[in-house]
């Protein structure tokens, strides 16, 4: 099912798994202001659409997941056109309920690797490649990545890759845990498809839950994180989910989830 459509972003709704893709080919799918701002109006529906369960983000073709902002945009003065509120293409300053994917097919450099870090999880296809490569047209990885590369990869690797504008590989990148798998270009999808329906099978708040603590834990004390998760414990004990989890392992059925 069609969920948005324009010249710069493809989205489809099925089963529960909203596939944003990024459609500009012919300019190794760079943002622009419309798409990446489609983005962020997507993302802010999805985001309270019980129908969207797993979100994945992808660039059209085999050569470009994204090549982060169309620097044709800039403005004479030089400022930035592609900058939602909820960061570039509305995901790099968002930490969102639902789980987001990328599907990284070719390369993701500058924004285009800024947008994959944002997400959850990253299946690379094996021509994929990675840089914040800002530093080479005299701008800077604002946007999400000095900060999480920094916190993804070792400090010294994060460092040379920020100061050069290294592009890494994707097998590097799955050395140092940048991305979660690598799989050939023409089985990306289907592996990725697999991976959001596993996701959805299980209880979406309890997905919700896992992602919120999961983020805020690592700026607290272990003593306070803790004490975090048992409230959330208690909270979604006794909501319908919550209940109706365990009832349907102990009858040997399939849950019926109603995300509440």
């Amino acid at each position: 099912m069609v969920y948005f459509e324009n010249e710069g972003l493809k989205c489809e709704l099925n089963d529960g798994i909203l596939i944003m893709k990024i459609n500009r080919e012919n300019k190794a799918n760079a943002l622009n202001h419309e798409t990446s701002y489609a983005m962020e109006d997507v993302l802010n529906h999805a985001e309270l659409d019980k129908d969207v369960r797993v979100i994945i983000i992808t660039g059209a073709g085999s050569k470009a997941f994204c090549a982060g902002e169309d620097l044709s945009e800039l403005s004479g003065s030089g400022e930035c056109a592609t900058v939602t509120p909820h960061g570039f293409g509305g995901i790099t300053n968002r930490l969102s309920k639902k789980p987001i994917i990328a599907a990284v097919n070719g390369f993701a450099v500058g924004g285009g690797m800024e947008i994959a870090m944002s997400c959850d999880l990253i299946i690379a296809s094996e021509n994929a490649k990675f840089g914040l490569t800002e530093v080479k047209v005299g701008l800077i990885a604002s946007t999400g990545g000095l900060v999480r590369l920094a916190r993804d990869i070792p400090t010294k690797l994060a460092m040379e890759m920020m100061l050069t504008g290294r592009v890494i590989k994707a097998d590097e990148a799955l050395k140092y845990n940048l991305i979660n798998k690598i799989v050939p270009q023409d089985e990306l999808m289907n592996e990725v498809l697999e991976l959001a329906k596993t996701i959805t099978k299980n209880a979406p708040l309890s997905l919700e839950f896992s992602k919120m603590i999961f983020h805020r834990a690592k700026q607290m004390s272990l003593e306070d994180a803790n004490a975090y998760c048992d409230i959330a414990y208690r909270f979604i004990e006794k909501t319908a989910d919550g209940i109706e989890g365990p009832k349907a392992f102990i009858e040997k059925r399939e849950p019926v989830w109603q995300g509440k």
